[in-house]
């Protein structure tokens, strides 16, 4: 299946400097969800969306608007989790001018701007009870009233949602209300981590390479078969942002035609594959155990590249007297078994 591509003028994306932004994976699983979200897209349905932090929830429910009937309306994105509760109120419905101090004008809030459009809530779960109830009666009633003001303002605008925890556990706990969640979770939708969706991870790190690779001005463009196998083989905590900030670190750091497997520096990813991988019912393989000079000689130099040729400061990088790293290079220089 096709990578499912949208326009919208206001995101950066994979590609740099264009308008497209798109979900990349040609995976079942991911295309269900393209599936899923034409028909979603044509109606103004409700929209619960959950998965873990990276998985691109955003962009789902960007991807609802800019597919829909709205797409020329705004669409409102609103972290819950970053509003101040004191302030969380006239932020969402506005206030007039002086009604409290700091209010040196009139603010119509996130709910009137995105009239006619799309409103989505990230991270909802962090709302405070309190304003649950508050948000759950603007959902009832589908009009607002500003703080200070007497006046009700009618709002319509499609709602989408997001939560990386489980929403129905913090129902039961009583920290998120019974009532406010099955008016939002009409239609759920579960976003899948990068580990379960096959070589997506794959097509995702080829386009970053060269998204990066233009940014850095570097020359690559393949990852070697092994630094693939650990792509395809790592959990992915993070997801795609870890996946972005992995890359973007191993084209920084590095240069070449081909991105390998030490390149990427994964934690522990990289000796967690030469144990597992060289090793055969029980067998050392000798050649995967690197000589200590070598190891050394490694970190050194990487740290001098760093540092542009600095040995001053790589020194101090690496936490040893620059006579030390002098020494250390004059030896390997003339030491004919050491090259």
């Amino acid at each position: 299946m096709n990578q499912y591509i949208f326009h919208n003028k206001n995101i950066n994306t994979l590609e740099g400097n264009t308008t497209k932004q798109a979900f990349i994976g040609s995976s079942a699983k991911m295309g269900a969800l393209y599936e899923l979200l034409d028909h979603l897209a044509k109606s103004d349905v409700p929209v619960f969306l959950t998965g873990e932090s990276g998985t691109g929830k955003e962009l789902c429910a960007t991807m609802l608007h800019e597919k829909s009937a709205r797409c020329d309306k705004p669409f409102i994105a609103v972290n819950c989790a970053a509003i101040p509760f004191d302030i969380f109120e006239s932020q969402f419905f506005g206030h007039l001018k002086g009604t409290f101090t700091g209010a040196i004008c009139d603010s119509i809030g996130y709910a009137r701007a995105a009239d006619g459009g799309t409103l989505f809530l990230d991270e909802i779960a962090e709302l405070s009870l309190t304003m649950q109830s508050k948000l759950l009666r603007f959902l009832q009633t589908g009009q607002v009233m500003p703080i200070g003001s007497t006046t009700t303002y009618a709002v319509n605008c499609r709602i989408v949602c997001a939560t990386n925890v489980n929403p129905l556990e913090q129902v039961n706990a009583g920290l998120f209300r019974s009532d406010l969640y099955y008016r939002l979770n009409v239609f759920p939708i579960k976003l899948y981590p990068l580990r379960e969706r096959g070589r997506d991870v794959i097509e995702i790190a080829y386009k970053l390479l060269k998204r990066y690779s233009l940014e850095e001005k570097k020359k690559f463009q393949r990852f070697s078969a092994d630094a693939e196998k650990i792509l395809l083989e790592h959990s992915w905590p993070g997801n795609i942002r870890e996946l972005e900030n992995v890359i973007r670190r191993a084209v920084i750091m590095y240069s070449g035609l081909v991105l390998t497997l030490e390149m990427l520096n994964l934690d522990n990813a990289f000796e967690n594959y030469l144990s597992k991988n060289n090793q055969n019912e029980g067998e050392v393989w000798p050649h995967s155990v690197l000589p200590l000079w070598q190891v050394e000689k490694k970190a050194i130099e990487n740290a001098i590249r760093i540092c542009n040729g600095n040995i001053q400061r790589a020194a101090s990088l690496l936490e040893i007297a620059p006579s030390t790293l002098y020494q250390k290079r004059h030896a390997w220089k003339f030491s004919s078994d050491k090259i």
